[in-house]
């Protein structure tokens, strides 16, 4: 749809249609209203059709939270502010380095005009393109986006048909579960990270990993080897409690290792150890997820599985200006899988030998 198509929609001159996007105050109430009526019956999206005549981009992308339906205690907020933070933080430095202003929105699946203000974005022109953070493949902001055709990358999750750019969840679980066999464990356990309901994606590809590498060995899969917890130190440490007080496991049938979601999980997991006397890693080896600073200052400290956070940044980053500027085809997808990198510390340090 272009100017001329709401002009004739509207019966006004595609002039007119003009000034109303650059300067709806120069004309009449009445004759605004019957165009942006246009507008609206024909599903034309005025502000990138101004922006175009304007040759002045925003130049601003937005980097959109997309969230299910979550639980609102403090709690839950303060880890995904955290979560949200550090990945911000990189993008900031990115778009800064390049000219660009980040602009941040959070859309929760519990709010229903959530969807519309990030919509807003769009039809209004306040940034020239996206980066979206979703829970899940069918998100209905990805939905949107594909349906008016605005740039867009997804960011950690693979979603078919769309730019994006995304750790190798699978690999990394698997070479974490490998080290830990090489290391002499042979009960290992996996929290899935998947307890606050977040239909998680990478905990799924995770799962893979850490089945792929116990197949490798010869190792049974056990369904009480996989806990579900939240992805907070406290979901990790009430976790390992309860793995720890099953009757079971006062028989002689406790695990020997356990692979956290998260570090944060895992600290939680290093705590509840601790408490109960369990020694680590001389009784049972921990591994986490991120390898946030903190971890190397635990006691002991967290081997983790390091992500490539600025690297996918600059891909997602580049990938977006390219779109933008209409140096690469919407169709032309950017799809990259990063690899990951096991940083050893004293928590999987081998067993001495009896």
């Amino acid at each position: 749809m272009t100017i001329k198509d709401v002009a004739r929609r509207a019966g006004v001159s595609f002039q007119t249609v003009s000034l109303v996007l650059n300067h709806p105050e120069k004309v009449a109430r009445t004759t605004r209203e019957t165009i942006e009526t246009a507008m609206r019956d024909l599903d034309f999206v005025p502000s990138l059709a101004a922006r175009s005549l304007r040759k002045k981009p925003s130049r601003s992308i937005a980097c959109v939270f997309s969230l299910g339906a979550q639980p609102a205690d403090a709690a839950f907020r303060l880890r995904e502010e955290a979560d949200q933070g550090l990945v911000l933080q990189t993008f900031g430095y990115v778009t800064d380095q390049q000219g660009y202003t980040l602009v941040h929105r959070c859309r929760r699946g519990d709010d229903p005009d959530g969807l519309s203000r990030i919509a807003s974005l769009v039809s209004e022109a306040r940034v020239d393109g996206i980066v979206v953070f979703a829970d899940c493949q069918d998100d209905p902001l990805i939905g949107l986006l594909q349906a008016k055709r605005f740039p867009f990358v997804v960011f950690g999750l693979d979603v078919p048909g769309t730019h994006y750019a995304m750790q190798a969840e699978r690999d990394a679980a698997r070479d974490a579960v490998r080290h830990l066999i090489q290391a002499g464990s042979r009960s290992i356990c996996f929290f899935t990270g998947a307890g606050d309901g977040r239909r998680w994606h990478a905990g799924a590809e995770r799962f893979r990993g850490y089945r792929d590498a116990l197949a490798e060995a010869g190792l049974p899969l056990r369904d009480d080897r996989v806990v579900a917890c939240d992805c907070t130190s406290e979901g990790g440490y009430r976790a390992t409690r309860a793995l720890l007080e099953r009757p079971d496991t006062g028989s002689g049938d406790r695990p020997d290792a356990i692979v956290a979601a998260s570090d944060r999980v895992a600290f939680g997991t290093l705590k509840a150890l601790h408490e109960r006397g369990v020694r680590v890693p001389a009784e049972i080896r921990v591994v986490g997820f991120d390898n946030l600073t903190q971890g190397a200052y635990s006691v002991p400290s967290l081997t983790s599985v390091d992500v490539p956070t600025l690297d996918m940044v600059r891909f997602a980053f580049a990938t977006l200006v390219e779109l933008i500027e209409g140096t690469r085809a919407p169709d032309d997808l950017a799809q990259r899988l990063f690899p990951t990198r096991l940083v050893v510390r004293e928590s999987t340090a081998a067993r001495p030998q009896a």
